[in-house]
Parts: C-alpha cells; structure tokens; sequence
C-alpha cells in the first residue's frame, strides 16, 4: 500500500466517508511534512520519511495517548533528532501524550517526565524544568547509578 493507503486505513476500516479522510490526511501530512510523498510506497521513501508516515497513522484517529518504543532505536542521529523534534511537535500541537520507552539519554532529555524503572519498580524520576543541561545532567548522573550498581 501508498503511504496514503496506510495511514488512512485505520479510518477507512472505522467506516469513515472519503471526503472526511481525505480531509484529516491532508491537514496532517501538511503538519508532518509529507504530502509530496503521500503516493509513494515505504520502500520508496526515507526511514525518517517513514517515521513521520507512521506518525500520521498515529494521529489520524485523534489519539490522546501514543506508545512509543525506542522510537529512535534504527535511525541515524539526523533522523533520530528530527524524530524526536516532530513527538514534541505532535504533543505541542496536538496534545497527545507520549509515553516513550528508551534507554538513550539524549531521546529522554526531550520528555518532560522520566520514570526510570530498575527490577520492574520505579527508582527514580525526573521532571524537566527550564534548564535543558542541567536536566541532561540530572539524566546522566541517574543513569551512571543506575549503570553502576551491581555491575
């Protein structure tokens, strides 16, 4: 299927008429900047590009909650920040939570919460204030802890 197909899909199997699907996709992949690519196919397309088609699925059905698991995990360090800048443009501009599992520092200093999790209980969080380094800091000194226990 088109990158088109795929993120219309979830509306289309929900019933949705044509017009509205259209409508929702358009105004979407404008946001996202993928309209140019709408009628390609994934293997046509950048894994950045890819993301951000996978991103717009995810938003098509208004979701106020999106699972993200190591979003970042195959992508280069571009595609990676730029991922991570387009989650802080969905839950900015759409207001849809984002709960992301990772185990890279430099994908977690983008939240505004960290819960770090060690034998499946909470050990620690963080909450992000106004100083991005001094966050990335407290993330760091969390994680060489965490990292350093029992190692």
């Amino acid at each position: 299927m088109t990158l088109r197909e795929n993120i219309v899909l979830p509306l289309a199997l929900a019933g949705y008429k044509a017009k509205v699907m259209e409508s929702k996709l358009n105004s979407l992949a404008k946001d996202l900047g993928i309209t140019a690519m709408l009628d390609k196919y994934p293997y046509e397309v950048s894994g950045g590009e890819q993301q951000r088609a996978a991103a717009c699925r995810a938003l098509i059905t208004n979701p106020r909650l999106i699972l993200a698991d190591e979003p970042t995990g195959n992508l280069d360090s571009k595609s990676g920040k730029d991922l991570l800048d387009l989650l802080t443009f969905i839950n900015d501009e759409y207001k849809a939570t984002i709960l992301m599992v990772t185990h890279d520092v430099f994908a977690a200093s983008y939240c505004h919460k960290i819960m770090f999790i060690r034998d499946g209980e909470i050990y620690n969080e963080l909450y992000a204030g106004d100083d991005k380094k001094q966050f990335f800091d407290s993330i760091i000194d969390v994680m060489s802890v965490l990292g350093g226990e029992g190692a």
